[in-house]
């Protein structure tokens, strides 16, 4: 049973991960299996016994909470930029959350490939594409969007940019469980050693420490 700041860490953890991977693609076009797998297959778990089990094992985390770490901890415009894109993820939640429509919308959607990735995988372009089409749909209402930077040849090529729009579904998903377990944008401010030492002592377990 985690604690309150370990849950918080999973679900921060999974936001940057989402993200950090979107900015993979962004920059190089290449993602890790792995990670890319755990991060689109979480959206699928609407119905978890626990944090942890939205992303199917802490070692799937292993990427988010170490990108967690040290973009709470180093000051570098890479972190700042990361701490950017969280807090736009948040907000969208926020904003979508907020929307009954858009809700019971994006939940359909999600369904419908929740069932496509059953028939064909996880990561067929038939899902991906349902899924970045959802995305879209889901923050069009919006004024305010999230704009990944990257290489101008890696962003040109669509299954890139869609690949990069599931990401943030993903991350905007991990958002709705950081709410669930009471996270807070002042803990972000306030708490931040609580949350690294948190995400420390769960890195520390899947390293076996």
């Amino acid at each position: 049973m985690q604690d309150k700041f370990e849950n918080i860490a999973i679900a921060l953890a999974g936001i940057i991960q989402a993200i950090s991977l979107a900015r993979e693609i962004a920059q190089t076009g290449k993602v890790e299996d792995g990670a890319f797998q755990t991060t689109i297959n979480s959206l699928f778990q609407t119905h978890p016994e626990n944090s942890i089990d939205v992303y199917g094992g802490l070692v799937n985390l292993k990427l988010g909470l170490e990108k967690l770490i040290s973009t709470l901890n180093t000051k570098t415009t890479a972190t700042a930029q990361t701490i950017h894109y969280m807090y736009i993820v948040i907000g969208l939640q926020r904003k979508i959350h907020a929307s009954e429509k858009i809700s019971s919308a994006l939940i359909q959607r999600i369904n419908q490939a929740k069932k496509q990735a059953a028939y064909f995988s996880l990561t067929h372009p038939t899902v991906i594409a349902n899924l970045a089409d959802a995305y879209l749909c889901a923050i069009k209402p919006f004024r305010f969007k999230l704009f990944i930077m990257g290489n101008k040849r890696m962003l040109s090529i669509n299954e890139n940019i869609e690949k990069i729009r599931v990401l943030l579904l993903a991350a905007i998903r991990s958002a709705v469980l950081w709410r669930q377990v009471g996270g807070s944008r002042l803990q972000l401010i306030f708490f931040r050693g609580k949350i690294t030492n948190a995400a420390k002592k769960l890195l520390a377990q899947i390293e076996g420490k």
